[in-house]
Parts: C-alpha cells; structure tokens; sequence
C-alpha cells in the first residue's frame, strides 16, 4: 500500500516540501508598504476625478495653438537647443564614461594575486566605481543648477549637465557590458602575457563595442526628453521656451511648444532604434 502511494506520487509528481511563512511575509511587506506609500503621498481618488474639469480647462486655453511665425521660429530655436544638447551631452559623456568604466571594471587577473597587486588593482577600481555612482545618484537637473550658478543662463550649462549624468548612467551600463563579454579571448591574451590595457583594448573593447555604441544611442533619447526638462532652470532648449510662455500664460503657444517636442522625441527614437538595429546586426 505504502508502496503504491509512493508510486503515485512518483508519477504526478516531487513530494511536496515543508510549506513556508516566507511567501507570505513578503506578501504582507509589499501590501503594507503599497498601504504606507499611499498614505504618505495623500492619494485621493475623489480629488483626482473632481480636478478633470480644472484640466479640461486647462486643455481647452491651448486650442487652437499658435502657429504665428514668431511662435514657429521660437520652436525651432528651441527644438535646435535640445537637439544640440541631447547629443553632445551623451558623446561627452560616452568619451568621459568609457575611462572611468575600464577602470571600474573587475578583472579575473587579480585573483590568487599578491595582496600589493590586488591592492593597486582595487584602488582605480573603487575610486572609478565611486566617481561613476556620485555622477549618477545627483539629478541631471541639480547638476544642471550647478552649471547655472557657475556659467549663467543658456544651453552650455545644459549640456554640461547632461554629460555629467550620462557619463554615471554610461560608465555602469559599459563596465556591467565590458566584464559580461567572453572570456576565451581576454584568457588568450591573459596567457601570452597581454597587459590588464591590451587584454582591455584588443580582448574586451572589440566584444563590447557594439553594445556600448547602443546604449549611448538610447542614452541620447533619454537625454532628449531630460533636455526638455532642464529648460526650467534656465539651461536652454524648447523647455526654457515653455516656461517663459507658461509664464505669460500663453497657452496657445505651449501647445505648439508641446506639440514640437513630442514630435521630436518620437523622430530621435524612430532613428535612435533604426541606428541601434544597425549596431546589433
């Protein structure tokens, strides 16, 4: 009998282990801290519905926008700005990144190494890893206030912040990509006695090339939209266009300022994904 039961369970399947309280502890966790985040943000349905007639209105000013030769010449200006600034801002920030990411990339050389060599291994490792993460953490738009402070009002400060923030975001993404390449060939050049830089430069480089040329591509998409923000703090672009007629509350113009800019963002990510199929083939 016992040994038919056995059999049973053989057939339909592992016998079942010890059940958990693990799944449902991290069950309860996530509801309450759903519960905790809403509290602590005021979520209110009632007043999100009741604040449709207020942004309807809103909506409604913007029609029709202008298209005044003066409003189409201010977008075009402005879209000029953002586009300038996206792109510089992510190939600085790609030449200031790929630096910091080979020095921040680990190296399997160093294992069963002399504790002086591990040492003088993890130094520029740490010190890459930290630069990268301090250019990272700080928000393109305070680095953008930064740049303000420091060189006044206009689309320089902007590029400035973005290349310092795609240069954090870069360098993780090309040191994660450079250390996930194959080994075989870093192994070969390891065995003839390459350098830690030649095994980088002729062993990993080639392998990583690729992908790192399309994460700068989709870095400058996003740098595109982060442009548009950074136009709020005075650091040029269409988003400095929008909040001047924001100010005068000429919403006519927002629109066509809003207009432009989505327009624009959905052109730079039709071709930043065209030139990214062309990387991966």
């Amino acid at each position: 009998m016992a040994s038919g039961h056995a059999e049973t369970q053989r057939v339909t399947g592992a016998l079942p282990g010890p059940r958990t309280p693990v799944g449902g502890l991290i069950a309860l966790v996530a509801i309450g801290l759903v519960g905790f985040s809403l509290y602590g943000v005021d979520f209110d349905l009632v007043a999100l519905l009741s604040g449709a007639g207020p942004i309807e209105r809103f909506v409604s000013e913007m029609f029709p926008p202008d298209v005044s030769a003066g409003t189409l010449r201010a977008t075009g200006r402005g879209l000029v700005e953002t586009f300038q600034m996206s792109l510089l801002g992510a190939l600085l920030g790609a030449l200031v990144a790929l630096p910091l990411a080979a020095a921040g990339t680990a190296d399997a050389a160093t294992i069963g190494a002399s504790r002086r060599t591990r040492l003088a291994g993890a130094v520029p490792y740490h010190a890459a890893r930290l630069v990268l993460n301090v250019f990272r953490s700080i928000p393109d738009i305070l680095w953008a206030l930064v740049f303000v402070v420091a060189l006044g009002l206009g689309p320089f400060p902007g590029m400035l912040a973005l290349a310092v923030h795609s240069a954090g975001v870069l360098g993780k993404l090309f040191s994660e990509t450079l250390e996930t390449v194959p080994e075989r060939p870093v192994s070969a050049l390891r065995g003839i006695g390459a350098t830690r830089l030649q095994r980088l430069l002729f062993g990993r480089l080639p392998q990583a090339a690729g992908a790192c040329g399309s994460l700068t591509l989709y870095q400058w998409e996003c740098n595109i939209r982060s442009a548009t923000i950074l136009g709020f703090v005075g650091a040029g672009g269409i988003g400095q266009e929008i909040l001047v007629a924001m100010n005068l509350f000429d919403y006519p113009k927002v629109a066509t300022l809003v207009g432009a800019t989505v327009l624009a963002v959905l052109a730079v990510d039709r071709l930043s994904a065209a030139l990214r199929q062309r990387f991966a083939a």
